[in-house]
């Protein structure tokens, strides 16, 4: 019977025993009562390359960068282009314009509409939130309000939260998300050009290169409200 050699690191003693090639140990002994050791699994089978993935074509966009859905929305799902519009696209396959901001924003590159975030209260509020670089090539939070999920109209419900200037035209960031705890996070590039020469990111007066966290609703004479346990907000 062929015995395990056990070798490696001990206590730092050389004059601990060890068990050789020609000792038994104890433990090496077999127990009349102990159960089967459980055979090994066998590999999985190689897959053939079908997969089980299938794709269904829902619509054609313009460059669209990003896709959401409200909370509770089991159908409908909202595409973002980078041009400007928000399509929804119904559970049926049928397609609308949701929202037309492209005269607001400038487009191209990293700019552009960049994302949406549906309120946790979306199907009573009708609130909804985007990010986007105006026509100055400044990044944009503003909140819409949408009647039925249907559409907004940018004249009629716009608000502005945020307005963040960029220094250069790309690295802009642009995720809009909200977090269990229903607040809104906010994603911003370091301000652009090549390796931060801002150092944008490393400085905590500057919201570039950051993760921002924002309770939307107003606060006082704020657009929107700093959650009381932020380590920065006295500063």
């Amino acid at each position: 019977m062929a015995v395990l050699l056990f070798s490696g690191c001990g206590s730092g003693n050389d004059d601990e025993p060890r068990a050789t090639a020609a000792e038994t140990t104890e433990a090496d002994r077999p127990k009349p009562n102990s159960a089967p050791a459980e055979p090994v699994p066998a590999s999985p089978p190689v897959g053939d390359g079908q997969g089980g993935v299938e794709l269904e074509r829902i619509g054609s966009f313009s460059s669209p960068l990003y896709v959401a859905q409200p909370p509770g929305e089991e159908t409908d799902i909202y595409v973002v282009e980078q041009g400007g519009r928000i399509i929804r696209v119904a559970g049926d396959g049928s397609t609308s314009t949701f929202l037309d901001i492209s005269t607001e924003i400038s487009a191209g590159g990293e700019r552009g509409l960049l994302s949406v975030a549906f309120a946790p209260d979306f199907a009573g509020s009708g609130r909804f939130y985007v990010d986007y670089t105006d026509r100055d090539g400044n990044t944009r939070v503003v909140e819409y309000r949408s009647e039925g999920g249907l559409g907004a109209d940018p004249s009629s419900s716009r608000r502005e939260l945020l307005r963040i200037d960029q220094p250069f035209s790309n690295h802009n960031g642009g995720l809009l998300v909200f977090g269990p705890d229903r607040l809104l996070y906010i994603g911003t590039g370091d301000g652009g050009s090549a390796e931060d020469p801002q150092r944008n990111a490393l400085n905590p007066e500057s919201l570039l290169g950051k993760l921002l966290r924002i309770n939307p609703l107003p606060d006082g004479n704020r657009a929107y409200g700093i959650p009381r346990d932020n380590p920065f907000a006295s500063g």
